[in-house]
């Protein structure tokens, strides 16, 4: 009991079509607003950070970007750079363009499939099935580079696993047109629907200052106004050598998010067009690395759909790391920003899908 109401306590996920993912909340209803929030995580725990301490460095390639299916390719090159960085080595230049390309494709991806789930969340059906249309032409560009659709094994320690198709340029500058034309479409049709605006402003609302505070980093702490971008904060590959801006936004609500991350997709179009002009035909792509690393510590920072991410390896010499930690994009934004807005807003049963995917989580990302 609280006061004169009876406050109810119901479950949401993980068997939910709201829910992101393999997690579940708690939720403390007053009537049809949320007052509480519980995160129940664990549901696709397997201890990655334990495992690869347990594997060599080549498995480790498989295991690096396990935890976020939506967007596994920063994961993967961020392991493969602080690896790197135990060798001491520089890889080639083609290799930094292609992992850029590699890279913003998935940021892309993952913003259509957040399209999908935003659409589905505000009742607008059509529009999020045209997002998966892009995002499967982009999964069926992957295939034929790397033979993989979701999880590529592109970037591996000393550069690129793959030799380029004859058709690369050919075939990337064609998606990009492809993805950018259904981009639009879909932007116009969600953010120009009124129901999908009034469904979405207000919702969730940050301040920059309460993003940074709640440990928050990428789409949402722009949509905050704050443009922290690492790729423009602290370049690493070759993104200080190609143009593009950082987008951000001020209102920091739901509806914000959901512009910035379409206008980050026209970013990352850049990007993509950029490299691949950037590409020397008779340049290589790998360096080879012995297979015992040397002692030492490599870290690796990158910006992924959903943020920051890093991680951090040491080597005590030989063919296993000795020490390996990762850190989350998601984790703040299923715990303490989701439980802050809950407690400082009126948040309804109706808008706690919309707030959750305004956030864009990857759920498994907390149970690596």
């Amino acid at each position: 009991m609280a006061g004169k109401g009876r406050l109810v306590e119901i479950y949401f996920g993980p068997q939910h079509p709201g829910a992101p993912g393999n997690i579940a909340f708690k939720l403390t209803l007053d009537g049809e607003r949320v007052v509480n929030v519980e995160t129940i995580p664990g549901f696709l725990h397997r201890g990655f950070e334990k495992m690869m301490e347990n594997r060599t460095w080549e498995m480790n390639v498989v295991l690096s970007y396990r935890f976020c299916v939506e967007d596994p390719d920063p994961l993967e090159i961020a392991y493969a750079m602080a690896v790197e960085k135990i060798h001491g080595v520089e890889i080639p230049e083609n290799a930094k363009y292609i992992r850029m390309i590699q890279a913003e494709f998935s940021r892309i991806a993952s913003h259509l499939f957040w399209s999908h789930f935003m659409g589905g969340s505000t009742g607008l059906r059509t529009p999020a099935y045209w997002a998966l249309v892009a995002r499967e032409e982009i999964l069926k560009w992957f295939a034929r580079f790397a033979g993989h659709r979701v999880y590529h094994n592109i970037s591996v320690p000393g550069g690129v696993r793959y030799p380029l198709p004859k058709s690369f340029v050919e075939d990337t500058l064609r998606l990009t047109d492809f993805v950018e034309e259904k981009v639009r479409d879909v932007e116009v049709a969600l953010l120009k629907n009124n129901i999908f605006r009034d469904r979405t402003r207000g919702v969730g609302r940050l301040s920059s200052k309460e993003a940074l505070e709640l440990g928050v980093t990428g789409p949402v702490l722009r949509a905050a106004g704050l443009p922290y971008d690492l790729r423009k904060a602290v370049p690493y590959l070759n993104y200080d050598k190609v143009q593009f801006e950082v987008p951000i936004v001020q209102n920091g609500d739901a509806y914000d998010r959901s512009v910035l991350r379409f206008r980050e997709i026209y970013e990352s179009l850049k990007i993509i067009r950029e490299s691949v002009k950037r590409i020397d035909p008779e340049g290589g792509l790998r360096v080879k690395l012995p297979l015992t690393a040397p002692p030492g510590e490599g870290i690796a920072r990158v910006e992924s759909a959903r943020g920051e991410y890093m991680i951090h390896i040491i080597s005590t010499g030989g063919r296993k790391p000795y020490r390996v930690r990762l850190k989350s994009m998601s984790l703040p934004l299923m715990t303490t920003v989701v439980e802050y807005i809950v407690k400082r807003d009126e948040v309804t049963i109706a808008d706690f899908p919309i707030l959750l995917a305004s956030l864009d989580p990857c759920a498994p990302d907390i149970d690596r």
